[in-house]
């Protein structure tokens, strides 16, 4: 799911228990920079033991637990909603 990644450098950022914040989480996982941030607001509406990643929040940006991001980015999901054709 990592995009551009090799495997020596998957095992390497797995293995490391760190905060990031949202431009170094785009880049580990591949996500644009907006959608991480839209994602990321939507987890911040919920109570922190509903959230599936551990997120907090700094004076001027978010950063998420690294762990958890990756776990959910490897869980499968719903893509979004197909494109009806007009008839």
């Amino acid at each position: 799911m990592w995009l551009g990644m090799s495997d020596a450098e998957k095992q390497k950022v797995e293995s490391q228990e760190i905060w990031v914040d949202l431009y170094e989480a785009a880049e580990i996982t591949g996500y644009n920079y907006h959608s991480m941030r839209r994602l990321i607001y939507g987890m911040g509406q919920q109570p922190e033991d509903e959230r599936a990643i551990k997120i907090r929040k700094r004076t001027s940006r978010w950063e998420l637990w690294l762990p958890d991001l990756l776990v959910y980015v490897d869980k499968p999901r719903p893509g979004p909603p197909l494109k009806r054709k007009k008839e």
